[in-house]
């Protein structure tokens, strides 16, 4: 299972939504969240790319 969670884009750069493995460290872009955004604070923030990139392969790959 995957989840979005809001964090910055990179260090200190614009909040983005990323996709995260429910027990993994790191989102699928490699970044370690540090502190729990509320995901309000990110009602306006695009996806972040690399992770969408990699969920999209992810999901092509893997049966139903």
């Amino acid at each position: 299972m995957y989840e979005m969670c809001v964090g910055p884009e990179k260090a200190g750069g614009a909040l983005v939504w990323h996709v995260m493995a429910k027990q993994a460290a790191a989102t699928l872009c490699g970044q370690r969240l540090r502190e729990r955004i509320e995901a309000s604070d990110g009602e306006r923030a695009r996806h972040c790319p690399d992770c969408m990139a990699s969920f999209e392969k992810l999901m092509a790959v893997t049966p139903c």
